[in-house]
């Protein structure tokens, strides 16, 4: 019987399934690449908002605007690459991890958009919420369903870049995104009051973040410095906006700090290679018993009993 790496990299055609989300999957990410693009280029409303609704959470457009590029960047060749793969073992992670879930977080980015422009601040943090909600599930499908640390780094490397890491990085995003929203619909301004809750959310992003990236918490021995990255570039952005805030500002840079310094520890501490980042730790029995840091099969024994009989 073929060893289950062989059976998750065979090829297969795809079925019904698959070629819809590819479909719809292509036109949500269009659809929303086109809005957000709009918002920020042509509308002019993210400078408003920017402008007219200040609050102590609100990052630097720049460092937003760095980080919308390369998020785009990344969904796209999802949607016109990855996904497309005729490997099985990324078909099965387009249909059963990401589902329906990157055309429904696109469309609730654009609901986001929408109300934003028309400040209805409320509505927007609703979409903000939704689209949290929908990118965590997915990322965790991802991080604890599908690990690809046992696939060959060709393969691994794609699935890491172009799927695990868009979904983590908008995942970790939004979470800004709720906390800069809901100051501008409940705490908008620069009362005294306002500059301790921020403290404390920017506090807990990097609790959040740090937990991604030390394996075993709060993740079952999994880990993602993906994740634990863009809180901290989120956090940065903070940093320089808020550098009148001194206070404020020095809190989001130590803490951005010391979370990229738990990324480095980690990534050195398990290979320093490119998946390193995002993994866990194999347990003694792999150790004695394994050459690589081999995960549970995706395939369940079930299944590969079946297919050892039918051959």
């Amino acid at each position: 019987m073929p060893h289950s790496n062989n059976l998750e990299l065979t090829t297969r055609s795809p079925s019904i399934k698959l070629k819809t989300l590819r479909a719809f999957n292509l036109l949500s990410i269009l659809l929303a690449s086109f809005l957000n693009t709009y918002f920020i280029v042509f509308s002019h409303s993210s400078k408003e908002i920017y402008d007219d609704y200040p609050t102590f959470f609100t990052p630097s457009a720049t460092f937003v605007g760095i980080f919308w590029i390369t998020l785009q960047i990344l969904q796209i060749v999802f949607a016109v690459f990855a996904q497309l793969s005729n490997i099985q073992f990324v078909q099965e992670i387009v249909e059963n991890a990401v589902s329906w879930w990157f055309t429904f977080s696109n469309l609730f980015l654009c609901g986001q958009l929408y109300f934003l422009i028309r400040k209805f601040f409320i509505l927007a943090e609703l979409f903000v919420l939704l689209t949290l909600i929908s990118t965590s599930i997915v990322h965790h499908r991802l991080t604890f369903n599908y690990p690809p640390n046992h696939l060959p780094e060709s393969v691994a490397s794609k699935i890491i870049s172009f799927i695990h890491t868009p979904f983590a990085m908008l995942s970790a995003f939004s979470l800004l995104n709720l906390f800069h929203i809901g100051f501008i619909a409940f705490a908008q301004g620069y009362e005294k009051k306002y500059v301790i809750i921020a403290i404390l959310l920017a506090c807990i992003m990097a609790i959040i973040g740090v937990a991604w990236s030390v394996t075993g918490a709060f993740g079952r021995g999994k880990r993602d410095g993906v994740f634990n990255a863009t809180i901290a570039w989120a956090l940065l952005g903070i940093a320089v906006h808020q550098r009148e805030t001194k206070y404020l500002s020095i809190t989001c840079l130590i803490l951005a700090i010391i979370q990229l310094l738990v990324i480095f520890i980690v990534w050195y501490r398990y290979g320093g290679s490119f998946t390193a980042l995002i993994g866990s730790s194999p347990t003694r029995r792999r150790v004695s018993y394994s050459q690589n840091d081999l995960r549970e099969p995706l395939l369940s024994p079930q299944r590969d009993s079946s297919l050892g009989e039918e051959a």
